[in-house]
């Protein structure tokens, strides 16, 4: 470990200020051209390193090192979420505040990112060379965090590694993750109630950053007569004070604004959030509405409410390793014409997805709207005994001293879904917060050095086991 511990402190200040500049390059996974950019960086950066570095018909890109037919791989992302409110510092500055790099994607997965590439230049400059038998590759996604379309087009056209792992997780090492189904609903609304005295909802947006993301923010925009808005007022006072929920009303003409406060988080831990859209939905199920507004915003309430896994919709499925199925309603649209709601579903990895999916699609059905299946992923599973396994738990072990470490399940989606023989490996070590996705993310500057010591550890050992 000396040599690759050296070598990492020889480029120390260079890691963090390559952090520092790929933060500053705004690529959410939406935006096509910042992806390109913070991938053309990433591959500029590998290149100066002595590493070849090639662009994939900008679909990815892969970084190599060696030249043996036994290949493993660090799988990485340089997209990111959109950056969302709330942020105190710049979200794309790469401000260094305490000891910690801020920024949109500065643990998931920009920091991470470039802690393999150092890692890897680590390997190299610390001469303890690899077996002429192996190779190891760097492959950079730039669609992870939105619908996979890139990445399995990019691996059409590369060869997968022999095996790889993700830093884009947990440790000790995460080998069953849930399957993922984000699923839409649309309704057409009927006319019918027009005239009608009911209190109508104009507009009511909230969240579509993305699906992955527990909204923090919705706003609906009410119709209704003097009377109605007094009893709104008071029905909200009375709401607020049973439910501690942070929805503020503003009263313009005919016209009243409910907007509707809540935390973000990860949609893989939503119970750590509280959902802007659901809170709203449960205030205004309260109120005399309209038509088909009233029996969807009804549906909503009695089937999800504030719920976070599905009980209400007779979704309750568990597992031991990757715990329980999870709701996580990410974007809705209401006007008085048309509904549009999106969930984003995670279910244990011991469930299958042509198993989950029916299942899913009667529980739904509740709405009577049209329902589309708009992205899924298989949950994974990997063998605990696979020798590489072993030799990613021993390395954590050495590095940390926690002999009892074991591998992990989670709820979170990687990319070691996209391939064949894949784990995720990192960043967080146990105990640590989890900021990827909120305001104010960061990696902390020590924790960034660690993660670049254990994964060039990690490649030692892997190479060295052949």
């Amino acid at each position: 470990m000396k040599g690759l511990k050296d070598a990492i402190d020889s480029f120390k200040e260079d890691l963090i200020q390559s952090v520092q500049d790929c933060i500053r390059i705004k690529s959410v996974s939406s935006d096509r051209d910042g992806t390109q950019r913070a991938l053309e960086y990433y591959l500029a950066l590998a290149h100066s390193m002595g590493f070849s570095a090639h662009n994939v018909e900008n679909l990815g890109g892969v970084i190599e090192y060696g030249e043996g037919e036994k290949t493993y791989g660090m799988i990485v992302h340089l997209d990111t979420v959109p950056e969302g409110s709330g942020w105190k510092v710049p979200p794309f500055g790469g401000l260094i505040q305490e000891g910690k790099i801020y920024g949109r994607g500065a643990i998931d997965d920009k920091g991470p990112a470039l802690s393999a590439l150092y890692a890897l230049k680590a390997l190299k400059d610390s001469g303890s060379g690899i077996s002429s038998e192996c190779k190891v590759q760097i492959i950079i996604g730039i669609d992870e965090e939105g619908i996979w379309h890139t990445t399995p087009k990019l691996l059409k056209k590369i060869k997968e590694p022999d095996f790889s792992f993700v830093p884009d997780s947990e440790f000790p090492v995460v080998i069953a993750e849930k399957g993922l189904v984000w699923l839409e609903i649309k309704k057409t609304l009927s006319q019918e109630s027009s005239g009608h005295s009911g209190i109508t909802i104009e507009t009511m947006q909230g969240g579509g950053q993305s699906l992955n993301i527990v909204p923090d923010y919705c706003e609906a925009t009410l119709r209704l007569n003097d009377d109605q808005k007094t009893q709104t007022k008071e029905e909200l006072k009375l709401f607020q004070e049973q439910t501690g929920y942070d929805i503020s009303l503003e009263k313009n003409a005919s016209v009243c604004k409910l907007i509707s406060k809540g935390k973000s988080a990860h949609a893989f831990i939503c119970n750590e959030g509280r959902n802007a859209i659901s809170q709203l939905i449960m205030f205004l199920s309260l109120l005399e509405l309209e038509g088909g507004q009233k029996e969807f915003i009804q549906a909503y309430a009695q089937s999800m409410a504030m719920e976070y896994y599905g009980e209400s919709l007779g979704l309750s499925l568990e597992d031991q390793l990757t715990g329980k199925l999870t709701v996580n309603p990410g974007y809705i649209l209401i006007d008085e014409k048309n509904i549009i709601l999106k969930v984003d579903i995670r279910f244990p990895a011991k469930e299958r997805l042509d198993i989950i999916k029916p299942k899913i699609e009667r529980a739904f059905s509740v709405f009577q709207g049209n329902l589309t299946i708009i992205d899924s992923l298989e949950s994974l599973s990997f063998p605990e005994d696979d020798p590489n396994i072993r030799t990613l738990i021993r390395v954590y072990q050495d590095f940390t001293g926690d002999t009892e470490a074991k591998p992990l399940g989670m709820g979170g989606t990687t990319f070691s879904k996209a391939f064949k023989r894949a784990v995720a490996f990192g960043p967080t070590f146990p105990g640590m917060p989890k900021v990827e996705h909120q305001p104010d993310e960061y990696m902390e500057i020590e924790h960034l050095i660690k993660c670049t010591e254990i994964y060039a550890l990690a490649l030692q050992s892997l190479v060295r086991n052949e």
